[in-house]
């Protein structure tokens, strides 16, 4: 890695290219009065006006809230999870087709607490299941498929057997209302609506209008509805499909449960936008003094161009285990803008701030930072204050003579902060049998408790990304992290009939990888990326590594079933015959040395 050896400099490079975050394909933008019906069948098509993925960050009204860095902490974030309304149907004829209209009378309709799996919300006290059926299921997905090549063309509304469970509840569809009121203090703001987890397909309609679509049940998808709002009451009307071409790659082990199963919210952001931040940490030769290597997209959704702006960032050193934080006096770095045209987007001039012996984030003692980042403009006045978690870490895996082992067995060995580190770790779902994929914040506490209590310090996020408050709690409390992205085809193995292979799916892969690394970057307790899980060796995982390391090369990247694509080799599932051959051939190495 190249160390950096002055307090900050500006690369001018991004002046001249005005180079931005490449925009995934299969993401559609365009203005369209309704759907066309067939999206969720559709493998290519992923997206309909839903935002470019980019990191969890959030805008404040100033700089002491900013530092608190958790979005109830603005004035420009509203949370929406609570009471909607709730119609279920058991496949897309039965469902209400009018329902998103403003004057569609839902008075009748049961009320439903979001985020929620409809299902385990639908078992009665007497057994009875009143919002369909909660499916378990392995390898296989819960509608009719065989394994051969192009299966999937055949979509998932094929008749299934008799005894499947989808033969009666072929594919369920959950219809969700509710009005919302915009604040007045964002008052010429632009104005987004996130949802941070949907299973496993939903249509979006605000005030009758509608918005688009989304794909991907455990990524964010956020959209801008500034155009659709009015003053006073707002109406939401969200179309959530159980089954569609993306429950093809989200097969992982575990129960099937569709619903609205994280958190909704609105955020606003002022027409010029800090659009995406991104901090890469580097420690020096030693592993003593730091780096923090800035970029950040800036977009202009005005109609006047933006000409001498500018980002100030400033650093804090939180706590051990607290969000109370001091300013670092020497740590700040200025980043000129370009012009950006209205209704454009450039990147800002890149920055490396260097940081004299920080402490160092580890499992052991997770030190964090939080940046600030202030967008100025030509007379200095903020514009927009946004932040994000950072922390001081290494990662690298290190051809190690046997003379440095604590063993004196040679090999290639996995370092974090110039350590070699043993994770000690468990795979982890997202699932509780009281609420299903709905876990709460007070759940994940008590988890990353009972995990440091037992002395695991590592975690992957099997097999997708979590909830963003669980990197929060693992940033603040010390657990390395795989973050693995939202892929699993084990329905059709690893085979010519495998998705990985076909173009058809190349976006998918991609664009599943690269939602997630955009989202999760920032975070220091991500020491390793996954491509998925049990999906196949094929090029579209070549594709999708690609592009994830031309957004990050500072963690490695593991997918076992194509080990000779990533930088890290893995065995996740390994008989106990393997495991006694491998500690055998350990004992050889060790004797022969």
């Amino acid at each position: 890695m190249r160390k950096i050896t002055i307090g900050f400099i500006l690369c001018s490079f991004a002046l001249q290219s005005f180079a931005v975050q490449p925009s995934l394909e299969g993401f559609n933008y365009a203005s369209v009065t309704a759907p066309v019906g067939s999206e969720w069948q559709s493998p290519e098509n992923l997206a309909l006006n839903k935002e470019q993925p980019r990191a969890y960050f959030f805008s404040f009204q100033d700089v002491e809230s900013a530092r608190k860095v958790l979005p109830e902490n603005s004035s420009y974030w509203q949370s929406l999870n609570g009471n909607w309304k709730f119609n279920w149907a058991p496949d897309p004829d039965s469902r209400p087709k009018d329902f998103y209209r403003t004057d569609y009378n839902a008075t009748t309709w049961d009320n439903i607490q979001v985020p929620c799996s409809w299902n385990i919300v639908g078992i009665q006290k007497d057994g009875t299941l009143k919002y369909g059926v909660p499916i378990y299921v392995n390898q296989p997905v819960i509608f009719q498929h065989s394994v051969k090549v192009d299966d999937w063309r055949g979509g998932v509304m094929r008749t299934p057997p008799a005894n499947w469970t989808t033969f009666k509840h072929r594919n369920e569809v959950g219809s969700f209302l509710r009005d919302f009121e915009i604040p007045q203090n964002w008052d010429g703001r632009e104005v987004f609506i996130s949802f941070d987890g949907v299973d496993s397909f939903f249509y979006l309609w605000i005030n009758g209008q509608y918005v688009g679509f989304s794909k991907n049940s455990r990524n964010t998808a956020n959209f801008n509805i500034t155009k659709y709002l009015r003053k006073g009451k707002n109406i939401i009307a969200a179309e959530v499909y159980r089954s569609s071409d993306g429950s093809f790659l989200e097969a992982q082990d575990m129960f099937r449960l569709p619903g609205i199963f994280r958190t909704v919210a609105l955020y606003s952001t002022p027409k010029l936008q800090v659009r995406d931040l991104n901090v890469i940490p580097d420690l020096d030769n030693t592993y003593t003094n730091g780096s923090l290597a800035i970029s950040a997209d800036i977009r202009n959704l005005g109609n006047k161009k933006a000409k001498g702006y500018k980002l100030v960032y400033s650093l804090y050193a939180n706590k051990l285990y607290s969000d109370d934080n001091t300013l670092v006096s020497e740590a700040t770095a200025t980043a000129t803008i370009p012009v950006v045209e209205a209704s454009q987007q450039a990147d800002a001039q890149k920055v490396v701030m260097q940081v004299q012996n920080p402490n160092k984030w580890s499992a052991e003692f997770p030190y964090r930072y939080t940046l600030v980042a202030e967008l100025k403009d030509v007379k200095n006045k903020t514009v927009e204050t946004v932040s994000t978690i950072v922390g001081f870490r290494e990662v690298e895996i290190k051809d190690t003579p046997a003379s440095e082992d604590e063993f004196g067995l040679a090999g290639r060995y996995y370092y974090v902060n110039g350590k070699t580190v043993k994770l000690k770790g468990v795979n982890r779902h997202e699932s509780n049998p009281g609420v299903g994929h709905a876990i709460t914040r007070e759940m994940m506490e008590k988890e990353i408790m009972l995990m440091k209590r037992a002395n695991i310090n590592h975690v992957r996020n099997s097999h997708y990304p979590d909830d963003p408050y669980w990197y929060y709690l693992c940033n603040k409390y010390g657990i390395y992290l795989e973050d693995e992205a939202n892929i699993e085809s084990h329905e059709y193995y690893y085979g010519k009939a495998s998705l990985s292979h076909p173009i058809e799916w190349k976006n998918a892969h991609v664009a599943r990888v690269m939602e997630m690394v955009h989202a999760n970057i920032n975070n220091p307790s991500i020491v390793i990326w996954s491509l998925g899980n049990e999906a196949g060796p094929g090029q579209n995982f070549v594709a999708a590594y690609d592009a994830l390391k031309v957004a990050d090369k500072s963690r490695p990247v593991q997918y076992e079933r194509n080990n000779d694509i990533v930088d890290m080799g893995s065995n996740q599932y390994p008989s106990i015959s393997w495991v006694r051959g491998a500690v055998k051939e350990i004992g050889r190495a060790s004797c022969r040395e």
